[in-house]
């Protein structure tokens, strides 16, 4: 057996015994009698709307990364954007963490609508970097609150305030080096070789730096240049995000249960920031425990947290699945 494929196995097991403990061992902590009440009593409309909630946040996550590709002048139909961002997605939720399967599939797409192999990057990596901006702002707001609160022990979260200080030193850091190019092409032709090394095959050519880079300078210049696209960019990110988090606020009304939204949004913002990290397919695991630990610290009965979040993640990681690999056959 060749090390891919075992590597792939092992994959594979992991992911299903994330789903076992989650949808059939975690139900059972509460009695499946429970919580199959908590789903008979649902008001399916409120669910309706959640769905239709989730449906706009992807809409804005479209927006935003056709935004971009139009400020880079790579000009694609809304339709075309929707399928390769929903074949992205559903990719990344099944197959690669910190959405490496979903970059592949966007790249790929991209290439096939001979976008330049340059921009393509830089699309991909502002589409994640606006996005997760606004995730990481309204981590930090939820911090600072729960921290002030007097709830939580301050000291629970020092990893993730030290974690901040990283990124916020990367970012500068980044900066630093996009004002001494020079610097960044010797930094970036060093990673290239180790990341060479680590795998033992040449996965980045060193003759490819120049080009990838060349295209990096000219596509933050437009983004710099272009009036109102960072701005606009943030606006399709928040519309990500808010969308996003009222679907998880209706399917609680919808299983009948009134929480507060200071408690909702920060158990939100820190479940999303942190699950991003983990090494799971789209957080899976990590987002559902942290989601169920946050608000049961809010008083939110447990029943009632598990059956909300599995809903939830029911909605916002499982339902785009199928209809993203309906769109993967469609942009191939």
């Amino acid at each position: 057996m060749s090390r891919s494929t075992a590597r792939a196995i092992r994959r594979v097991v992991y992911f299903l015994l994330i789903v076992v403990v989650l949808y059939l061992l975690l139900p059972r902590l509460v009695g499946p009698e429970r919580a199959l009440g908590l789903l008979r009593r649902a008001r399916w409309p409120l669910l309706v709307v959640a769905v239709v909630c989730e449906a706009i946040s992807l809409v804005g996550y479209t927006d935003l990364f056709r935004h971009i590709l139009g400020v880079l002048d790579v000009r694609l139909t809304f339709r075309r954007v929707l399928n390769i961002v929903l074949a992205g997605l559903s990719f990344s939720h099944l197959f690669g963490a910190g959405g490496a399967a979903g970059m592949v599939v966007s790249y790929n797409a991209l290439r096939k609508q001979e976008a330049p192999h340059g921009l393509i990057f830089v699309a991909i990596a502002a589409q994640n970097f606006f996005a997760y901006v606004v995730l990481w702002v309204m981590f930090l707001l939820a911090l600072v609150s729960v921290v002030s609160s007097g709830r939580v022990n301050p000291l629970s979260y020092a990893f993730a305030l030290v974690l901040i200080a990283f990124l916020l030193w990367l970012s500068g850091y980044g900066i630093y080096l996009y004002r001494h190019r020079a610097k960044m092409r010797r930094r970036v032709s060093q990673i290239a070789a180790l990341v060479n090394r680590v795998y033992r095959r040449e996965l980045i050519r060193p003759e490819s730096l120049d080009e990838w880079l060349d295209s990096l300078f000219a596509a933050m210049r437009r983004m710099g240049t272009h009036r109102g696209a960072k701005r606009t960019a943030v606006v399709y990110s928040c519309m990500f995000w808010v969308f996003d988090l009222l679907c998880l606020y209706l399917v609680f009304l919808a299983l009948g249960y009134h929480i507060a939204l200071s408690a909702l949004l920060v158990s939100y913002a820190v479940a999303n920031a942190v699950g991003s990290l983990s090494p799971t397919p789209g957080g899976l695991g990590a987002v559902e425990g942290l989601l169920i630990t946050l608000l049961v610290s809010f008083d939110v009965p447990s029943p009632q947290a598990i059956a909300v979040v599995l809903l939830y993640r029911l909605i916002n990681f499982w339902l785009p699945i199928p209809v993203g690999f309906g769109s993967y056959l469609a942009i191939r």
